[in-house]
């Protein structure tokens, strides 16, 4: 039986093996921590077998699931084994779909100080993803159907996840079903609004425009992210008049960055724009956003030329923090 203390020696010596992975020694040692009593040593080593993309760790990392399987809730609490071992599984490509069929319906309910809580909700949603490729669309339409209204926020993410994978047209009423029931986890919330993007990118834009005017400032936010991450076109109008509405300073703030995320010379010339004295706390928010562009050497000139020409020691401050 491991003690903490041998499952800290054990967790320490795997992470060792990170300076040499590809070693023939470092594989068997992986191997033989996925048999180890230890769910967290199991988690680890499928961690950083996922880092290898060697196919040879395919067969050992099933067996592992299947063995966690049984008597689970003594063998795998938190159900932190088995999600680590399907994460690893789609990171080395693994095509037969048994084990996320079986993941992306499997629950483990275990006690929690809150009440029982489901520790595979994780588990599901990362199977919906794996499942993608590897079975019919409609399949993976009705694992995800069910997944966009499980109990545990990490499933419905996963299941948006999932769709935005796809990237095919029949998931779009899914998603827009999904974005008009709402989600009381705005995170779950933004997955589909990316994944709404990826699919239909010419409706996208107006699908998702009145979430940026929801009196739900995180509804606001997590559109207004997925809106700068996509870079359509028209998305700098959209989010500018968007900050201009908007009262509450943590969403302006959070707009300014989305629109940094565009990375265009409209989005660098308004922001800018806003770096006066006249309103520190717009620019400094202004400074963080150009930040995003990267470290080119123009717009960092040009931001730092902006600065000093306010005189605000504030905002040099700001700058360097961001800058250097």
């Amino acid at each position: 039986m491991n003690t903490p203390d041998s499952v800290g020696q054990q967790l320490h010596a795997l992470n060792q093996l990170r300076a040499d992975l590809a070693a023939a020694e470092s594989h068997a040692q992986l191997k033989q921590a996925l048999g180890d009593p230890s769910n967290r040593v199991v988690e680890r080593a499928a961690e950083l077998i996922a880092e290898t993309e060697e196919n040879s760790f395919t067969p050992p990392l099933l067996k592992a699931y299947w063995r966690l399987k049984r008597n689970p809730l003594k063998k795998d609490p938190g159900c932190l084994g088995k999600t680590a071992i399907v994460k690893a599984l789609i990171q080395l490509e693994h095509t037969d779909p048994e084990v996320f069929r079986d993941g992306v319906v499997y629950q483990q309910i275990e006690p929690h100080w809150k009440g029982d809580r489901d520790t595979a909700a994780e588990l599901r949603g990362i199977c919906a993803i794996g499942l993608v490729h590897f079975v019919p669309t409609l399949e993976v339409l009705n694992h995800c159907a069910m997944l966009l209204v499980d109990r545990w926020p990490e499933a419905r993410l996963g299941a948006a996840q999932a769709l935005g994978a796809l990237g095919q047209a029949e998931a779009t009423p899914l998603l827009r079903m999904k974005l008009k029931l709402g989600d009381d986890q705005a995170e779950v919330h933004g997955e589909c609004c990316s994944a709404l993007l990826k699919i239909d990118r010419e409706a996208g834009l107006e699908i998702l425009r009145p979430f940026l005017a929801s009196h739900d400032a995180d509804c606001c936010v997590q559109t207004a992210l997925a809106l700068g991450e996509a870079k359509l076109p028209g998305t700098f109008d959209l989010l500018r008049s968007t900050w201009g509405h908007r009262s509450e300073l943590g969403v302006r703030e959070s707009l300014l960055l989305c629109i940094g995320l565009l990375r265009s010379s409209e989005s660098q010339d308004f922001l800018l724009s806003l770096i006066d004295a006249r309103d520190l706390r717009t620019a400094a928010d202004a400074v963080k956003a150009l930040r995003l562009h990267g470290d080119q050497g123009e717009i960092r000139q040009r931001t730092e030329m902006a600065v000093e020409k306010t005189g605000s020691e504030e905002l040099r401050r700001v700058f360097r923090t961001e800058w250097q």
